[in-house]
């Protein structure tokens, strides 16, 4: 080393370094990882050696990273950037949650301009990935058209990251005029039931990194991963930070959580149902939540539903009879040359070997009773069924308007949907009277034509031809 003024360095594919043919150590990305074999001063001599014989190195590979195409750099669940295999930097916290900051991975070997270089890429990338998945909210963010309230609605978007519980900001939603929610959903905002969200902010891609942003906002040391994607319900963690859902597009109700945009199609199937009265799940309601029905009864008393189990008798769906089998239960119809001999013959034979088959006959009679009980006894016990009755449990003032419609539409009287008891259809009361049409009594089948019955002519009998014609009529 004392001998040559410079060394030459070389690194392989697998980053491996080399000083005049001697291996000395890893580079991993932009940081030198020294040979562990080497110990004492020799250790201390080769990484000397290797940082002085790696300053061209370092150049030459931060040259290549800054003109690497965005496919090859990459952003993990906790936060890091990576450059292929190796680390080359760290998102942290910036002015707001999309306007991160870069911390590199350089080794102060390097020297500045190669730690700026790597900085400059890495926030070319972020900034990028940014704008490419939060479109939607970025061009909230700068509509210079939004004005007073829904200017202020919108910050409030952007800051939430394009999902907000309804119940956080439920006075401002009610401030707002049509036009201002007019202008808000020409941005793709939606105003749910239960959650306000931008619905092209829910897709895999943006949930992922909306969640690193957050916890970055959030000063979280371990960030938490989103779920995996595709699932309706996914467990909900009791030990996740307050938010965590919400930013993975979920909302908490029991055991489970279930996405925003699915719950809002439930709420559409709900909101239809008498919730004062009591309804049961639709085979539809457990088919997009993807649930037993013991899981979405849990799932409805999360969302502030009571749940009443209850046990009936099944009802078992009963077959059509089809023309083949009418035809073998009825009885074959008796042939024509059948004569009355041939028929007592084969009842004398019949008879005949009567006494032969006694013995079996008596034995079938007495099976016969045992087998008749155990088929009773299966009929006697019929199968039974669960079910579950929903009804609103919470206090309907503080329902929201989904609470005052419904409260609305129950005021119509105490049968199912809000319909009046007592009274037909239409609302017309049902009693005397009923089954009339206009006031005079229906006679006959209902006739759809509209002409009137046609009436037979009565014949005269001092017409000659009329005289001819019934004494034909007679005949006949």
């Amino acid at each position: 080393l004392k001998q040559k003024e410079a060394l030459l360095a070389e690194v392989n594919d697998k980053g491996e370094v080399t000083v005049e043919g001697e291996f000395v150590g890893r580079l991993e990305g932009f940081r030198f990882s020294p040979d562990k074999s080497a110990q004492g001063t020799e250790a201390k001599a080769l990484k000397t050696a290797s940082m002085q014989a790696l300053a061209p190195q370092f150049h030459l590979r931060a040259d290549r990273f800054y003109n690497a195409p965005d496919t090859e750099i990459d952003f993990t669940e906790q936060g890091g950037l990576m450059w292929g295999e190796h680390a080359v930097g760290k998102l942290t916290a910036g002015a707001d949650a999309l306007n991160p900051t870069i911390t590199v991975f350089v080794d102060d070997a390097a020297g500045a301009d190669v730690a700026q270089k790597v900085e400059r890429r890495l926030q070319h990338f972020i900034s990028r990935k940014i704008a490419a998945l939060f479109e939607p909210l970025i061009a909230l963010q700068k509509d210079e058209e939004l004005t007073g309230l829904a200017r202020g609605f919108a910050f409030r978007m952007v800051e939430a990251m394009g999902i907000l519980p309804r119940a956080e900001v439920a006075q401002e939603v009610k401030d707002l005029d049509q036009d201002s929610r007019g202008a808000l959903r020409k941005h793709g905002i939606r105003f749910g039931q239960f959650t306000i969200f931008m619905p092209l902010l829910l897709k895999p891609a943006p949930t992922r990194l909306r969640l690193v942003l957050w916890s970055l906002v959030q000063g979280l040391q371990e960030f938490p991963e989103a779920p995996p994607p595709g699932l309706v319900t996914v467990p909900a963690d009791a030990n996740a930070p307050k938010g965590y859902d919400t930013m993975c597009g979920y909302r908490a109700a029991g055991t489970r959580s279930i996405r925003i945009d699915m719950l809002e199609r439930l709420a559409d199937m709900l909101r239809g149902e008498d919730s004062r009265g009591g309804f049961e799940a639709k085979p539809d309601m457990l088919s997009i939540t993807g649930m037993t029905l013991e899981q979405f009864a849990d799932l409805m008393t999360g969302l502030g539903y009571k749940a009443e189990k209850g046990e009936r008798v099944k009802v078992k769906a009963v077959a059509a009879p089809t023309p083949d089998t009418a035809k073998d239960s009825g009885s074959e119809p008796v042939k024509a040359d059948a004569t009355p001999e041939a028929g007592l013959t084969e009842e004398t034979a019949t008879t005949a070997e009567a006494p032969a088959e006694a013995t079996e006959g008596t034995e079938a009679v007495a099976e016969a009773p045992a087998a008749a009980s155990a088929e009773q006894a299966e009929e006697a016990a019929p199968e039974m069924e669960q079910f579950v009755t929903f009804t609103w449990g919470r206090n309907r003032q503080g329902g929201g308007q989904r609470g005052q419609r419904r409260d609305q539409n129950a005021e119509g009287g105490a049968g199912r949907g809000g319909k009046p008891q007592g009274k037909g259809r239409g609302g017309k009361p049902q009693g005397k009277g009923a089954g009339k049409k206009g006031g005079r009594p229906q006679q006959g089948a209902k006739t759809f034509s509209s002409r009137p019955p046609k009436q037979e002519k009565k014949i005269d009998p001092d017409n000659p031809f009329a005289a001819a014609l019934m004494g034909m009529k007679q005949g006949k």
